[in-house]
């Protein structure tokens, strides 16, 4: 069961996924993709992501490296898949995997949708 913790960075990684694009678009008129919207959006997003993280360890006992909580922050495509694998198991870890995929998908899609709603009313 997830925390409120999580669930509130959770619910920020998509208020952001939604928000920087379309504010992007209405003062800028474009969105770019190494701008500073978009170097603002990582930072936040990597410090949700991390906070996430920091609680899920907590939660499932788990007591990650230097190396772990490195890979999180630089790459956490990989880093994230091996976590949950080494905090819940197999058979959890590959849950784990397919669900934080699907929160990517969703994101993204926030992220196109908050592009589009902007300059349809732009």
């Amino acid at each position: 069961m997830a925390t409120r913790a999580k669930r509130v960075a959770l619910i920020g990684l998509a208020v952001v996924s939604f928000a920087s694009p379309l504010l992007e678009r209405a003062v800028t008129g474009r969105v770019a993709e190494f701008g500073a919207f978009a170097m603002a959006d990582l930072a936040v997003s990597l410090t949700l992501l991390f906070w996430w993280y920091h609680v899920d360890k907590r939660e499932h006992h788990y007591e990650a490296g230097g190396l772990m909580n490195a890979g999180v922050l630089v790459l956490a495509a990989v880093a994230l898949p091996v976590y949950f694998i080494r905090s819940r198991g197999w058979k959890g870890g590959a849950l784990a995997t397919v669900l934080a995929a699907a929160f990517l998908a969703v994101t993204l899609a926030l992220g196109e949708l908050g592009e589009r709603l902007a300059a349809f009313f732009g």
